[in-house]
């Protein structure tokens, strides 16, 4: 990885910790996230509830999933993010939003992958599992969440 991408990324993750996302709030972020992924015309993208799913429909023989949750847990309050060192310090830098970085990395940059793609996006992952956005997505959607491998 060249060192802009690297710069790249972290200045994406940046921006992603400096939305606040606790539990049952992660309405702003998921809008932040919608409005990056409908700007990509090789993706379908649905929402449901605060949940998001962004697919490719290209027609390949397999589809791989990839998912992220997109809350933290609360924090006395939502610091913005710093970078030092090359490091990045925030609430959820490390868990999800680094990761909710790279697969919106992915969504923006792989039009035409060899295997088409599912990216998740869920909320509340981090509180009880009844109210996890996976399961209601896997009530209400559950056709969104197919793949060969996730």
């Amino acid at each position: 990885m060249a060192a802009n991408d690297r710069t790249d990324l972290l200045a994406r993750t940046a921006a992603l910790v400096d939305v606040a996302s606790p539990s049952r709030a992660e309405g702003p972020l998921v809008d932040s996230i919608e409005t990056e992924l409908r700007a990509h015309t090789h993706l379908d993208v649905t929402r449901v509830g605060d949940n998001l799913v962004a697919r490719t429909s290209l027609g390949r023989l397999h589809r791989v999933v990839l998912a992220g949750h997109t809350d933290t847990v609360p924090a006395a309050d939502n610091a913005t993010a710093r970078i030092e060192n090359g490091r990045l310090f925030g609430v959820g830098s490390a868990d999800m939003k680094g990761g909710l970085a790279v697969m919106l990395e992915l969504a923006a940059t792989l039009t035409e992958p060899v295997v088409d793609l599912t990216y998740v996006f869920y909320a509340r992952e981090e509180i009880a599992s009844a109210e996890s956005g996976l399961g209601e997505l896997f009530e209400l959607r559950p056709d969104l969440l197919v793949g060969d491998i996730a």
